[in-house]
């Protein structure tokens, strides 16, 4: 058993250290994990359970936007989520590294929330006529599609026929 993500650290307890021996330590650093993932996933369960973004204080929690000057790559808002019944946050609003553009046809990518990591990441689609997105990684929930067209030069928030534009996929919890 082992809490994923950053919701809890585990502690690494030094050998022969004193006043009781790594042994009981390690033991009792064990029921705190579990005790921690029960807590994460009672309050999963409180929230509607499943796996989302929490709804906050404003409505821009883990949203994707274009980034602040327009180019290939967007920034994801803060925010918190669960993801597979254990907490998520970004604190600090995250630039993605810039999305190539498709050679061929056009092509839909996924920005995703992993929980492993508490990042985000894009992930890349298949370049044709009529493109489906990717599904998301294990451990990780979609924040937003791209929809990327030949030629273009900025990633909108809406669809001005020449450049790609952004899909909100969030689900609430």
């Amino acid at each position: 058993m082992a809490i994923k993500g950053q919701a809890y650290i585990k502690t690494a307890w030094a050998f022969q250290e004193r006043p009781v021996s790594s042994a009981k330590l390690n033991l009792w650093d064990d029921r705190i994990e579990a005790a921690l993932e029960r807590v994460c996933y009672l309050l999963n369960l409180a929230w509607g359970g499943g796996d989302g973004v929490i709804r906050g204080a404003a409505e821009s929690d883990l949203q994707v936007i274009p980034s602040a000057t327009p180019g290939m790559s967007v920034m994801v808002q803060p925010g918190w989520a669960f993801i597979s019944h254990l907490p998520y946050h970004l604190d600090v609003s995250v630039q993605t590294p810039a999305v190539p553009e498709p050679l061929t046809g056009v092509r839909l990518d996924l920005v995703q929330a992993r929980l492993g990591t508490w990042d985000v990441s894009v992930k890349t689609g298949t370049e044709s006529a009529s493109p489906s997105a990717p599904t998301p990684d294990t451990d990780c929930i979609p924040l937003a599609h791209l929809f990327l067209r030949l030629g273009m030069s900025a990633i909108n928030q809406t669809d001005d026929g020449t450049n790609g534009y952004i899909i909100d996929k969030r689900e609430f919890v």
